[in-house]
């Protein structure tokens, strides 16, 4: 069974959170604001971590790709 590794999760969070940040600025709300720019941090480098993992998937399925399965052999 194969994993799916979904990138657009956080990517649509990041983009909710700096909307609500933005929609803070406008208030002068800058206490709210600074609260979900460290959240927003958060979501970034869970975003950078997804796309290392599908990084490496793609590298295992391409050492994959190169190497024959033993049952090919037989």
């Amino acid at each position: 069974m194969s994993t799916v590794i979904d990138y657009a999760a956080p990517m649509m969070r990041i983009e909710n959170i700096m909307k609500e940040m933005h929609n803070y600025l406008l208030e002068k709300d800058m206490a709210a604001a600074h609260h979900q720019a460290l959240i927003l941090v958060v979501e970034a480098r869970v975003l950078c971590n997804t796309l290392v993992l599908m990084q490496e998937k793609e590298y295992e399925h391409a050492l994959r790709q190169q190497a024959p399965t033993l049952q090919e052999g037989i």
